[in-house]
């Protein structure tokens, strides 16, 4: 049977401008079971030709028929089987992985093609060449014969039809060239087709034939002796199902990121801060919001407050309640217009110098009604709030907060004490819960006390300072607001003329504001963080185009091993993933860790969602696939004798 049939084949390479032939209308046949020796003068087209025999390179014109498949105009992955399946390679440089043992560099064809008992096979092979003892040795670790030998071992993993060995013993000492060509005897008396090429006359003397090449020509074709090698079955070797191929190529992956731990976790690092930062900000907004909902739920649900603002008269601005005052008989004509409102309070409020015992302090003094209790939310921690009872009898009682308590007190019991408020004294009948700050106030630095005894003992006011109402949610909000403020304008007869005399604050409103704006900043700390992955994704294509740069030679073995483009894409996307993947884990971890730390030292209100952490993850490994794609693209796209060649 015909092994290798060329018809009338040529090649040309490009120099600068010019086109430079370095295959001259090549006709040949080699039969199963040839030992074919290609000789020639460096430049003559041998290795070029040996290239294109190997389906490593391609022809321009002719064609090539490799055991009666016509390989002209075939796809790359058609190309990658036929290499897999059918051809063993031997070259001169050996072109074994460096990181990797024998047995490991032996296996690699197996990557891509069924073997029965890879492992047992591969030693096998190694104990035929005379490594059975240098399995887990390097090839650093290996002499020059050694590595060659490695080699061969390697190219009859799969079983091949014919082994194309490019001056095998090139850069071999003379021991190590006659074992070589021994060990090729000894393939070729196993019935293996060898087409060797050599510039070694000593060497071409061991096979059956040897063609002499000159200027890309054939000029001689002579046999040395009679062919007769021994059976061999000539069946195809079968390519892996891709399930297996995948599993090979991550486990490939693995062992070359930890032969590169340095380099792994930098290029990791960058999407470890980036996820943690992502989490963190998550959960710092996530907090900052329910916070934000803590402090207006305790101010009271739909809580709406009136407030007295300017007004002008003729055209000039007159001072904030200067003329339109509120005053109690408001708030029973508010009473009584709308009997809908649930719980309505006078409000009015002065700074006063508080005294008890040897100690004094200035907080913020609040007259308000029973409901005022209700209204936000303000059940006593200790002892009761004050009746309509006292409220009408203008009791000197009150309620103090928690820094009152703290500042007066040391946090000792307040109830059935008194306190001086302004010199006037009043005893203490509860204990306000704790509230925490809003904005710049300290909403625990308040004392309550019944409005009416505010308003005549203690500060002098006829009129309130405003209203604070709980409307339904059934309510139309918007249409009360306007009865509210005709209602007003009606009392004290002014209209909307003279300005926005009445101020009327929807809590609803304000929290929708506030939270927006939180939201908003939120989004913006996201963005940046997002930022921080991308630049992370781009420190990964980085390292994975250096990575590329360096591992060239590497592609074009495997590619002349059987891989194909997209056995070469998977490899490196799955290695780039990996890193993302490593940084995004221990990202995850890290941000964890530094949100219970904000919250355990720093009291920082946060919630930590898993959502949150699920989203930074998803991200993270999207970062290493979009960020791999185009070096993985840019290997996988690599000719193998152009990979090969590289320095």
């Amino acid at each position: 049977m015909i092994a290798i049939q060329l018809e009338q084949l040529s090649k040309f390479y490009k120099i600068g401008k010019e086109r430079f032939q370095v295959l001259k209308n090549i006709s040949l046949t080699i039969h199963e079971g040839e030992f074919v020796a290609i000789m020639g003068a460096s430049g003559s087209g041998k290795s070029t030709l040996l290239q294109i025999l190997g389906l490593l390179d391609d022809a321009d014109t002719g064609s090539y028929h490799l055991f009666g498949v016509n390989t002209r105009n075939q796809t790359n992955d058609f190309l990658a089987d036929l290499r897999g399946t059918t051809i063993g390679f031997i070259f001169q440089q050996f072109h074994l992985l460096q990181k990797t043992n024998a047995l490991n560099n032996v296996l690699l064809p197996t990557l891509y093609s069924l073997v029965n008992e890879p492992i047992q096979t591969a030693k096998q092979l190694l104990e035929k060449v005379g490594l059975a003892s240098r399995l887990e040795h390097a090839p650093n670790e290996l002499s020059g014969g050694q590595q060659q030998r490695v080699a061969i071992a390697r190219s009859l993993m799969n079983d091949p039809k014919i082994i194309f060995a490019d001056e095998p013993t090139g850069n071999l000492d003379s021991k190590s060239k006659i074992d070589i060509m021994s060990e090729l005897i000894r393939l070729h008396e196993e019935g293996r087709t060898i087409v060797m090429v050599t510039h070694e006359p000593e060497m071409a003397k061991y096979c059956e034939r040897i063609i002499q090449f000159s200027d890309g020509e054939i000029i001689s074709d002579k046999k040395q002796k009679p062919i007769k090698p021994k059976h061999l079955d000539t069946k195809l070797s079968v390519r892996k199902k891709r399930i297996e191929i995948i599993l090979g190529i991550f486990k490939q992956s693995v062992i070359s990121l930890l032969a590169n731990r340095l380099r792994s976790f930098l290029s990791a690092l960058g999407i470890l801060f980036g996820v943690a930062c992502v989490i963190c900000v998550m959960a710092l907004g996530e907090g900052a919001k329910k916070n934000i909902e803590d402090q207006f739920s305790s101010m009271g649900a739909n809580l709406l407050i009136v407030r007295t603002g300017g007004m002008r008269s003729g055209g000039v601005s007159l001072e904030a309640g200067s003329v339109n005052r509120l005053d109690l008989f408001d708030l029973e004509a508010i009473k009584r217009k709308f009997p809908f409102i649930q719980n309505i309070t006078a409000t009015v409020n002065a700074r006063g110098q508080v005294v008890y015992a040897n100690k004094n302090w200035n907080s913020y003094i609040m007259g308000v009604s029973p409901s005022y209790e209700q209204l936000r939310n303000l059940q006593p921690a200790e002892g009761r709030f004050f009746s309509e009872t006292e409220v009408n009898h203008k009791s000197l009682v009150c309620l103090v907060g928690a820094t009152v308590l703290r500042e007066l007190y040391d946090n000792k019991q307040a109830v059935g004490t008194y306190i001086k408020i302004n010199r006037i004294q009043f005893k203490v009948i509860g204990v306000l819960p704790e509230k925490g700050s809003a904005g710049f106030r300290d909403q625990d630095d308040v004392i309550l006390v019944p409005i009416t005894t505010a308003m005549r003992r203690l500060m002098n006011k006829d009129s309130v300072d405003g209203l604070e109402m709980e409307v339904s949610e059934s309510e139309d909000r918007e249409s009360f607001i306007s009865e509210l403020k005709s209602l007003l304008h009606g009392r004290h007869g002014t209209n909307e003329s003279m300005g926005n005399i009445y101020q009327i604050l929807s809590m609803a409103d304000i929290q929708a504001a506030v939270s927006e704006t939180s939201e908003t900043m939120s989004s913006l700390l996201i963005a940046l963080a997002v930022i921080s992955l991308v630049v992370g994704g781009i420190g990964i294509m980085n390292i994975m185009l250096v990575s590329v740069k360096e591992r060239t030679k590497e592609i074009g073995l495997r590619k002349a091993l059987g891989a194909r483009e997209s056995d070469i894409r998977m490899q490196f996307l799955i290695e780039s993933s990996l890193t993302s993947l490593s940084g995004g884990i221990a990202g995850v971890f890290f941000g964890i860790l530094i949100v219970y730390f904000l919250q355990v030292y720093f009291g920082w209100t946060i919630v930590l969602s898993f959502p949150s952490i699920g989203i930074a993850f998803l991200f993270s490994i999207s970062i290493g696939i979009l960020f791999g794609w185009w070096p993985s693209e840019y290997a996988s796209k690599l000719s193998p004798i152009i990979a090969l060649r590289s320095e």
